[in-house]
């Protein structure tokens, strides 16, 4: 069922955008893009290089059923191919997981060497009635304020290294917002994993001396009882933003302590459009030494209580738009802790309209030998064809 149901979303997807283009106004809406992704990772430039390939198509659709009741829903359609695939059969595994309620995650089809993954990551209805917003459905919930690490995100959290997955993922959840004026809010949320395992909370932001505040707070994935706030605004002509979290296990509440987590960062964009970042973690779950493995920090299942290894992170990027169609970035991150150091520079050229190329660095590099998983390299580059 899942099979055909795919291949019948991609046959209409084909058959939208062969139609002819005409003026008569319509409910809905199909988009999305196609890109193709080539990705070489070494330890030595030396020694074995591996190679592997990615095709990725993405599908939007949105229909707006009535002015009130909007349905949407969101699928991701890879090929992956290479060394990686062909010497490591758990990847595909890792692939087709699928943390919701629901499971909207298979593999169509599996070779020696190469495996196509669908995913549904997002599927709800949206309804607006007056000052109230009512979802029901795989959708993202978005409480961050934080570029890199943001402990306030319950929901569905993500890595800052996919940058191949610019949407983001979502959770299978129950969400009702209520906007009391132009620039307040009350969100509350219920979520349930894969697991069975729920997470149930409140937040309430509004704008105050020109900063939007929130605070929150809940229950956490089945366990532990959290509270938190966050705040975004400008300091010095410059974005200043932070969070933290206090997450408390329900198991013992009364002769157990409860861990922090928490963020804080700054941007500033110069006249000419340079722009520099900066951002600082504290984790409280985090190990303050050790040995750093490069296999468990980049594939690292994160949560608001797993946000690094590490008890500190600090991170640091410089972007420019060199002309309108050619921009470039430098990232940096240093744990501490163990000693790791992360950078990566990436370039993205827009050759015609809804066609760009990009081309990304990842270095990782440690006190721990890279035989042991203490560095690795990835190299990158991506053309993308949005329609």
């Amino acid at each position: 069922m899942r099979k055909i149901l795919t291949f019948i979303l991609l046959l209409f997807s084909l058959l939208v955008r062969a139609q002819d283009e005409t003026d008569k106004p319509r409910s809905w809406t199909l988009n999305g893009y196609v890109k193709y992704m080539q990705t070489i990772s070494f330890q030595h430039i030396d020694k074995q290089w591996m190679t592997d390939n990615l095709l990725h198509n993405r599908l939007i659709f949105n229909w707006n059923i009535t002015n009130n009741l909007t349905f949407n829903t969101q699928m991701r359609n890879r090929i992956y191919y290479g060394e990686t695939v062909s010497g490591f059969p758990q990847y595909r595994d890792i692939i087709n997981q699928d943390y919701g309620l629901v499971n909207l995650t298979w593999n169509l089809f599996e070779g020696k060497s190469v495996f196509m993954n669908s995913t549904f990551d997002r599927l709800y209805l949206d309804y607006n009635l007056g000052k109230f917003q009512i979802t029901v459905g795989r959708q993202r919930i978005n409480w961050g304020q934080s570029f890199v690490w943001s402990p306030n995100d319950l929901f569905n959290y993500y890595s800052f290294f996919d940058f191949d997955y610019e949407e983001k993922p979502g959770s299978d959840a129950v969400r009702v917002q209520y906007y009391p004026s132009y620039s307040s809010k009350l969100d509350l949320a219920l979520k349930i994993d894969s697991a069975k395992k729920v997470t149930a909370a409140m937040l309430y932001r509004f704008n105050k001396w020109n900063y939007d505040i929130q605070f929150m707070g809940g229950w956490y994935n089945g366990r532990d009882f959290v509270a938190g706030a966050g705040f975004s605004g400008s300091l010095f002509k410059g974005g200043l933003s932070g969070e933290v979290s206090y997450f408390r296990p329900q198991k013992h509440f009364s002769d157990t302590t409860g861990t922090w987590v928490a963020s804080l960062g700054y941007n500033y964009t110069f006249a000419n459009s340079l722009m520099l970042q900066f951002e600082a973690l504290y984790n409280g779950y985090g190990k303050q030494s050790g040995s750093f493995n490069l296999t468990e920090f980049y594939f690292m299942w994160l949560t608001p209580q797993n946000l690094s290894l590490t008890k500190f992170s600090f991170f640091g990027q410089v972007s420019y738009p060199f002309t309108p169609l050619f921009s470039g970035t430098l990232s940096a991150m240093y744990n501490p802790n163990d000693h790791s150091f992360y950078s990566g520079p990436s370039l993205s050229y827009s050759l015609i309209e809804n066609l760009e190329l990009s081309v990304y660095g990842q270095y990782f590099t440690s006190s721990t030998p890279a035989d042991e998983g203490g560095k690795g390299v990835f190299l990158y580059w991506r053309l993308k064809w949005s329609f």
